[in-house]
């Protein structure tokens, strides 16, 4: 019997489209009308049940299926095994492999934690019901996901003191990334695989290169062109306008990269009409040079509500914010006409610095983002500043992305492919122990599809149908994680962590 292997929702809001979207999942909002065993491959409830619906699980759960219950949604596991609590970072706890590429998650928020589980603290449990599966987490994550607070965190280094910088409070790729994994365990239980939208547009993992161009001198400027020219790097620079505002015409030399705007000055502001001024200005400016923009990164990585205002009146289609998400897979801001985020790595040359890394030790340090990165099969998104020191300790990445053969994209190139991605639609069948895809449109699209949690094969498009491996065609490997011990230092606040925000709160220039 063909079972389809799609992910239902009791309630598919904004915020779950977004999510949803992100990991490329097929999905869509339970019909009860339907065979719920043959149309479903996984249910969530994330929204109230009534009595009908709830009679319907049931039996959903006892022909076989599996079921997720999102934080306050939890009709099958009794209130009394759940216990509130605020949680600022939750640790996994767990050997199990579906789980070990996900030491820790940043929360900074009340939570659900089941009593009898242990994994990531009781936020995550599974139980056997009946036939079926059974899951509860604990937080509401796909609202967590577009949470817009922000706190200076320190990022785990194996070579010197680690480096800071203020980001997104909620860690949104772990947090994703374990919401996934729950996904592919509830498939694998039940002799499942799990079929996503690939992240890249060919098999190769993808590498970005942001440059911020803040108070940047042409001779500055031009070395670190040279620098990417020698490695064949496409970098996009997100242009500090009054910096460079006699000279614009002289990025038109560049080859192979993006120019995109960063604000005609370089500061922020909690009024949104400052802030639209500035981006107004320094877009006009560009665009009369001769430069058509499609994306815009904010000045001290700084998305407020003014941000957001302002960006109603643009059709940017990416914006990069790490004070919004870092280090994850591009996703959809739900709030009015925003573009989609495209995060990066937060920490630069300038963050180590501060530190008194010296140049072997930030090439290190970069090179274990990257390895840690890689091993997942992620995209690597970087970024530096011209005038900052550190330039040549990016050598050895860059060598990296052409000996490693990663796919270089610009973010508007990103960014184009992940319209095309959110804009493919499939179908995904499971029928005599194989998998079979449709997809709605000629584009060319992989899709991934996991039958273990230690790696996935790869699908190029309709019409191809796939059995499962012992041995995956793509293996994830294991990169350094840091243990508790480390990480709980790491969130612990001191004075050094303490002043250094307050230095870069007085530092900051005020629109």
């Amino acid at each position: 019997m063909s079972k389809q292997l799609c992910i239902g929702l009791l309630h598919l809001s904004p915020e779950w489209t977004a999510l949803m979207d992100q990991l490329g999942l097929w999905y869509h909002e339970v019909n009860f009308s339907l065979d719920l065993s043959t149309h479903y491959s996984v249910i969530i409830i994330n929204d109230q049940t009534n009595r009908e619906q709830l009679a319907k699980l049931e039996s959903y759960v006892k022909a076989g299926g599996a079921i997720l219950e999102v934080s306050a949604f939890h009709p099958f596991t009794p209130a009394g095994e759940i216990r509130k609590s605020y949680q600022k970072t939750v640790y996994r706890n767990t050997e199990d492999t579906a789980f070990t590429h996900l030491p820790y998650l940043d929360l900074y928020n009340k939570v659900g934690l089941h009593k009898q589980s242990g994994i990531f603290e009781g936020l995550v449990h599974f139980q056997n019901k009946k036939d079926g599966q059974l899951a509860y987490f604990g937080a509401n994550i796909a609202e967590l996901m577009q949470d817009t607070e922000y706190k200076r965190k320190r990022f785990y280094s194996a070579e010197h003191t680690p480096p800071d910088e203020i980001v997104s409070q909620v860690s949104k790729h772990t947090l994703a990334g374990l919401f996934e994994a729950v996904l592919k365990e509830l498939h694998f239980k039940q002799g499942l695989p799990l079929v996503q939208k690939w992240i890249s547009p060919t098999q190769k993992p993808v590498f970005g290169f942001r440059i911020d161009s803040d108070f940047g001198d042409m001779e500055s400027i031009e070395g670190l062109y040279e620098v990417l020219k020698r490695y064949q790097i496409k970098a996009t620079w997100f242009l500090h306008v009054q910096a460079h505002e006699n000279w614009l015409d002289y990025f038109h030399q560049f080859d192979n990269q993006e120019i995109a705007l960063h604000g005609y000055r370089h500061g922020t502001s909690k009024h949104s009409s400052k802030v639209l001024q500035n981006l107004s200005h320094g877009k006009e400016l560009l665009e009369e040079a001769g430069y058509g923009l499609t994306g815009f990164c904010a000045p001290y990585g700084i998305y407020n509500e003014a941000l957001q205002k302002a960006l109603e009146n643009f059709d940017f289609s990416y914006s990069s914010e790490f004070t919004f998400a870092y280090d994850g897979l591009p996703i959809q801001i739900t709030a009015q006409k925003q573009p989609i985020q495209i995060p990066i790595h937060p920490i630069c040359t300038g963050s180590m610095r501060r530190r008194r890394y010296t140049p072997n030790q930030m090439s290190a340090y970069f090179l274990q983002v990257m390895a840690r990165k890689a091993a997942r099969f992620e995209p690597v998104f970087l970024y530096h500043h011209p005038l900052q020191p550190g330039l040549h300790t990016l050598e050895p990445v860059f060598q990296k992305v052409q000996d490693a053969n990663f796919e270089n994209l610009t973010f508007d190139e990103y960014a184009r492919f992940w319209k095309k991605r959110r804009e493919t639609h499939f179908e995904a069948h499971w029928d005599k122990g194989k998998v079979h895809i449709e997809k709605n449109n000629n584009c060319h699209m992989l899709f991934q599809v996991s039958f273990s949690h230690q790696g996935f094969s790869l699908l190029e498009g309709s019409g191809q149908a796939i059995t499962p491996q012992k041995s995956p065609k793509f293996e994830y490997s294991k990169a350094y994680l840091p243990e508790p011990k480390q990480i709980a230092e790491m969130r612990t606040k001191d004075l050094k962590l303490m002043k250094t925000s307050l230095l870069d709160w007085k530092n900051r220039i005020r629109l």
